[in-house]
């Protein structure tokens, strides 16, 4: 690799590095920081349920403005939304415990972080577009490692000094972030004459390809489980004796044990077919789901957290490959925006509901509806998924 490009792909792998480590501070932290703020479950599951709903709503408009002609670039858009998280999360610092003004704050520096996503992506796309050779799964990769650190330390941090590290920790990680972004050169992106992104609608393909959206059906009821545990994992590992710093080892377990196979999934996909994957990832989140309600101490959920591995792990690049085999080449844009709103709308419902079962029933029926959740999920996952001969290409 020449140096350009090295010096390209240790920037784009530090841009996600950034991302990720204020995506665990902000999301994987949300129910231990509104905890320490006075909110109840319930009152969390309702907050992130509607930034998940604000988020997935403005994606597409922001994104679309980004890939238009017109007065913003994609830089400048992400500049414009890292900086508007920023000036939130260092208000949220300034004003204490106000409820409406840590929901207002809150509420904004997440739903800015979350439209983010996908024009993080987009400047690595710019770049492969353009015959840079950006190595995207590495710098995910690394992204996820960045994931486990942040989630390790800010338990630790958050066990000594109390919730308001989390902003902080967001803050200096988008400080860095707002630096890498800086050095891109990226410029308004026009399209070319006569390019589409596909004749068929959203509700054509759902019609045209009834068994894919069988298995679009069962990602949404997977990851209402996959959330449930996520954003209580503060609870479940109180309900078994475990803190702050628990909940950090924890998730800090289960990022560092989907990295393997996110890295050397081009590897593993040449030798079992993907459609195969994505019902053993469905088969071993039922397993980790059941693992759940059996769990009396803090060292069972950092077992069944190893899980990860064979789930959410597998099923990440899994879907990916399978959307772009199963969807036609002039759709696979909307292919991929199809599971990534399947997987909003679990996330939805998955904060919602699992906050008001805690609030009403407690963490231990919580743990068996998500169990159920998974079991349904799995079924789906069978039914939806379909042999397909078309090749597999390399996964950018």
């Amino acid at each position: 690799m020449e140096r350009t490009e090295r010096f390209l792909n240790v920037r784009y792998a530090l841009i996600q590095t950034a991302y990720w480590g204020i995506f665990c501070a902000l999301n994987g932290y949300a129910a231990v920081y509104l905890d320490g703020k006075g909110f109840t479950a319930g009152q969390t599951g309702v907050m992130m349920a509607l930034v998940n709903i604000f988020a997935a709503l403005l994606q597409p408009a922001v994104a679309a403005k980004a890939d238009k002609e017109g007065r913003i670039s994609l830089k400048e858009l992400v500049l414009l939304l890292s900086g508007v998280s920023t000036a939130a999360l260092a208000l949220l610092i300034a004003v204490g415990n106000g409820f409406k003004a840590v929901s207002i704050l809150f509420f904004v520096a997440l739903v800015s972080q979350l439209i983010l996503q996908p024009l993080v992506n987009a400047v690595g796309m710019y770049y492969i577009n353009r015959g840079e050779k950006v190595n995207f799964g590495f710098a995910r990769g690394i992204g996820s490692v960045a994931y486990a650190l942040v989630s390790y330390l800010a338990g630790a941090l958050t066990g000594k000094y109390g919730v308001t590290v989390i902003p902080v920790i967001a803050v200096l990680l988008f400080l860095l972030f707002i630096a890498i972004s800086f050095s891109f050169q990226i410029k308004i992106v026009h399209r070319q004459a006569g390019e589409s992104a596909g004749e068929d609608s959203f509700l054509v393909l759902f019609k045209k390809y009834k068994t894919f959206t069988v298995f679009l059906f069962g990602v949404v009821i997977m990851f209402i489980f996959h959330f449930m545990t996520n954003t209580y994992m503060f609870q479940m590992v109180q309900n078994v004796g475990g803190d702050s710093g628990s909940m950090g080892i924890a998730v800090s377990v289960a990022a560092v044990c989907e990295i393997p196979v996110m890295v050397f999934f081009d590897k593993l996909v040449k030798r079992v077919r993907v459609e195969t994957l994505l019902r053993a990832a469905a088969v071993c989140w039922t397993i980790k789901a059941v693992a759940f309600c059996f769990c009396t101490n803090v060292g069972g959920i950092y077992a069944a957290q190893v899980l990860q591995l064979g789930s959410f792990g597998i099923y990440v690049p899994a879907s990916v490959y399978y959307a772009n085999q199963v969807i036609d080449e002039k759709n696979q844009v909307k292919a991929q925006a199809m599971v990534t709103t399947a997987f909003t709308i679990g996330s939805v419902f998955g904060n919602f509901l699992g906050g008001k079962m805690i609030d009403a029933f407690g963490v231990s029926r919580m743990l068996i509806a998500a169990a159920a959740c998974t079991a349904a999920g799995t079924v789906l996952f069978f039914a939806g998924t379909k042999r397909v001969d078309k090749q597999p290409e390399q996964c950018i």
